[in-house]
C-alpha cells in the first residue's frame, strides 16, 4: 500500500574516499536553517541577510567584454556546497544575467571545487523533526537548475562549466547540463546518492540514460557512484572537452575576443586550439579498460538482481569490486535508480525533472519507508559506514515498494507537485 504522505519527510578502500568527501561536504556545511522547527513557518528573511554578512557574497556575477559573463561560487572553504540562502542568490544572479543578455556564462567555483553538492545532513533534521525544510530545498535546487538546464534555449546564453576540482551532488546538476562541460586532470566527478538512500537526481537520471557512451554506462555510473576523473568524463561523454587547468585563464581570454561567444561551434574550437594535443591522463581510468565488461553487466538489464548475477558470472576484478560496492548501496536506491533512468529514457527533459522531483520528497520519510536518514546517519553523522538498509537485500525490495517512489504527490505536501 501506498505510505502516509502525513509522515514527511568498515568500507572497502575504493568507497572510502567517497564517504570522505561526503562527510566534509556536509560538516563544512554550516547553514542557516530557512523554516522554522516548530511552526514549520520560513524564518525572516534577516536570517539568510545574517549569513551573507558573515560570509560575505555567496555568489559572484561579472560580465566582461565580448558578452562573456562568469558565475562564480564563492564558499570554497564549504567545497562551494549548497546551501538555501546559496541557492536563492543564484536564482538572483542567474536572473541578472538573462537580463543582461550576452553569448555565454563560464560556471566555475573558487578553491577545489565547483561544487560539491548540498547540506544533506541539514535535510534530513527536517525530515525528522517534520518540517517543510526538505520540500522548500529541493523545490528551489530543482527550479533554479532547470532554469540553468535550459538556458541556452530561452535565452540563447551558452554555459561553459569548467570541471577543475570536486563535482559532486548539486554540482553535477548546476552544471552537467551544459552545453560544454570542461574537464581538467583536477576532475573528480561522482554521484554517490545511492550510498545515502537516494538517486542520482538534478535531471541525471535523463541524462545517464542518454550518454553519449551508452545507457549501459549511465546505469553503471549512477546505481555504483563510481567516481570519475577527466578521462573515465571525456569517455562517457558527461565531458564534452578536456584542458589543462593551467590554461583555462587563456580559454577565458580567448572567448571575450572571439565575438561571437553565443556560437557553440565556435566555443568549442576555441577550446580545442587552447587545449591543443594535451588529452587526459588514462592511468586511472575504469571506463574503457573495463567497456566491454559494462556493456556485458549493464546493458539491456530487466532487474537489478540480473545485474549482480551477470558481475557474479563475470568474476573478473573489475566486476568483483563493482559487485562489493553495489552491495553496500541501499538496495531501495538501486532499485528505484534503475526504473528511473529506465523509464525517463523516454520521457521529456522536463517530465523527468518533474518526476524527480516528486521522487526526492517520496525519499524524504524515515525508516521503514526510505533510506535516506539511515544512510545520512551511516556516512555523515555517526560515520560508522554500517547503514542498516530496510529491506536489506535487493531481492526483498518489491515492485510496489518502488512504485512509491513515483506516486503523484498528496494535498497535505507543503509545495506540491514541481511547477517549472
Amino acid at each position: 500500500s501506498r505510505p502516509d504522505r502525513e509522515t514527511p519527510a568498515s568500507e572497502p578502500s575504493p568507497l572510502r574516499a567517497m564517504a570522505a568527501a561526503l562527510r566534509r561536504m556536509s560538516t563544512l556545511c554550516a547553514q542557516v536553517r530557512s523554516v522554522a522547527p516548530a511552526s514549520g513557518r520560513p524564518l525572516p528573511d534577516r536570517s539568510l541577510a545574517t549569513q551573507a554578512r558573515e560570509e560575505g557574497p555567496l555568489v559572484r556575477l561579472e560580465h566582461g567584454a565580448g558578452g562573456v559573463s562568469k558565475m562564480t561560487l564563492c564558499r570554497p572553504k564549504k567545497l562551494n556546497s549548497l546551501s538555501l540562502p546559496m541557492i536563492r542568490e543564484l536564482k538572483e544572479r542567474y536572473d541578472e544575467l538573462e537580463k543582461a543578455g550576452g553569448g555565454c556564462c563560464i560556471l566555475s567555483g573558487e578553491g577545489r571545487a565547483l561544487c560539491a553538492g548540498g547540506d544533506v545532513a541539514e535535510v534530513r533534521e527536517g525530515v525528522l523533526e517534520g518540517n517543510r525544510a526538505p520540500a522548500d530545498f529541493f523545490y528551489e535546487e530543482y527550479a533554479l537548475i532547470y532554469e540553468i538546464a535550459t538556458l541556452r534555449e530561452r535565452c540563447g546564453i551558452v554555459q561553459i562549466a569548467l570541471w577543475d576540482g570536486i563535482v559532486m551532488g548539486g554540482g553535477v546538476g548546476l552544471s552537467a547540463h551544459s552545453p560544454i562541460r570542461i574537464a581538467t586532470e583536477k576532475t573528480m566527478f561522482a554521484m554517490p546518492e545511492t550510498l545515502i538512500g537516494l538517486f542520482p537526481d538534478v535531471g541525471m537520471t535523463w541524462a545517464l540514460s542518454r550518454l553519449p557512451a551508452g545507457a549501459h554506462v549511465g546505469l553503471f555510473l549512477g546505481l555504483t557512484g563510481q567516481r570519475l576523473g577527466a578521462a573515465d568524463c571525456v569517455e562517457s561523454g558527461l565531458a564534452t572537452h578536456y584542458c589543462p587547468s593551467d590554461k583555462l585563464a587563456e580559454v577565458e581570454d580567448r572567448l571575450r575576443s572571439l565575438g561571437n561567444a553565443g556560437d557553440l561551434e565556435a566555443v568549442s574550437s576555441v577550446i580545442k586550439a587552447v587545449a591543443g594535443d594535451a588529452v587526459a591522463d588514462p592511468k586511472k581510468a575504469v571506463l574503457k579498460p573495463n567497456a566491454a565488461a559494462i556493456e556485458r553487466c549493464f546493458g539491456g538489464v530487466a532487474s537489478a538482481e540480473e545485474i549482480v548475477a551477470r558481475l557474479e558470472n563475470e568474476g573478473c576484478d573489475w566486476s568483483k569490486e563493482t559487485l562489493t560496492t553495489l552491495r553496500l548501496r541501499s538496495p531501495t536506491s538501486v532499485k528505484v535508480t534503475l526504473d528511473a533512468v529506465q523509464r525517463h529514457a523516454s520521457v521529456s527533459f522536463k517530465e523527468a525533472f518533474q518526476m524527480e522531483y516528486r521522487m526526492s520528497q517520496w525519499c524524504m520519510r524515515p525508516q521503514p519507508h526510505s533510506d535516506f536518514c539511515e544512510g545520512i546517519r551511516a556516512v555523515l553523522i555517526d560515520k560508522d559506514n554500517k547503514a542498516n538498509w530496510l529491506p536489506a537485500k535487493l531481492e526483498d525490495v518489491s515492485k510496489e515498494r518502488v512504485e512509491e517512489f513515483f506516486a503523484p504527490l498528496g494535498p497535505s505536501h507543503p509545495k506540491g507537485e514541481l511547477v517549472i
